[in-house]
C-alpha cells in the first residue's frame, strides 16, 4: 500500500481565522517489511511536530498516533512471547493540547484510566468522533442506540473486558497466550503433532 497523507480545509494563514484542519498519514509501505525502516522516518517527524510546536499550532491540535498491529515476522515475533504480544497489541497514542487538559479535567482523567484496559480501532474512532463534540454533554445511549460498537475513551470507563466481549476473534486474542500452559515434549499431544507435520 502506498503511503498517503491527507489534509482538509486548510486555507488560511491567519491564526485567528484558520478554517478547522484535519490531516491523516498512513506510511505502510515505509515498515511493513522491516520495522527497522521505521528509523528513517525519526527526522521527518521531528521536523514536522517541532514546526508545528514553533508556530504554537500544538496549541489547538490533537494528536494521534496509533498502528494497525505491531511486527506480524522476524526472530522477535516468532521466538519470544513479547513479540507475540506486540503483534496483536499495536500501540495508540493520543495527545490533547492544554486548553482542553484543563477544560476538561473529568474527560482525562477517565482517558488516563482506560490507558490500561482491552481496547478495538473501534474505541479509537468513537474517541476521535468525540473529541469533535467535546463541547457538547455525552450520552453513550445514543452511540449503542445507533448501533456503533466502539465507545468514547473520554467517557466511558471501561472494566476487564474480554475479547469476546468486544469481538476480538480467538486468533488474535492476547488472553489466549496468558491462558497457556507448558507442554511435555513426550507427550502423546507432541508427538501427533510431529508426525502430522512431518508426513
Amino acid at each position: 500500500m502506498r503511503d498517503v497523507v491527507r489534509i482538509t480545509n486548510a486555507n488560511s494563514t491567519n491564526k485567528s481565522h484558520r478554517r478547522p484542519v484535519f490531516a491523516y498519514g498512513f506510511f505502510s509501505s515505509l515498515v511493513h517489511e522491516d520495522m527497522n525502516q521505521a528509523a528513517h522516518m525519526d527526522e521527518l517527524l521531528g521536523r514536522f511536530f517541532r514546526s508545528l510546536y514553533d508556530s504554537g499550532s500544538l496549541e489547538n491540535t490533537v494528536v494521534v498516533l496509533f498502528s494497525d498491529h505491531g511486527p506480524r515476522f522476524g526472530l522477535t515475533r516468532a521466538n519470544t512471547r513479547m513479540g507475540w504480544y506486540e503483534e496483536n497489541l499495536p500501540m495508540a497514542l493520543i495527545a490533547m493540547p492544554e486548553s482542553f487538559r484543563s477544560r476538561n479535567a473529568t474527560m482525562m482523567k477517565t482517558l488516563h484510566s482506560n490507558s490500561r484496559k482491552l481496547t478495538t480501532p473501534l474505541d479509537l474512532h468513537e474517541t476521535v468522533r468525540r473529541v469533535l463534540n467535546s463541547d457538547k454533554p455525552y450520552d453513550d445511549r445514543v452511540r449503542v442506540a445507533l448501533g456503533r460498537r466502539g465507545v468514547s475513551l473520554f467517557d466511558v470507563t471501561l472494566g476487564d473486558r474480554s475479547c469476546e466481549d468486544v469481538s476480538i476473534a480467538p486468533a488474535f486474542c492476547e488472553c489466549q497466550l496468558s491462558q497457556t500452559h507448558p507442554v511435555d515434549a513426550n507427550s502423546t499431544e507432541v508427538s501427533y503433532v510431529l508426525e502430522e507435520l512431518v508426513t
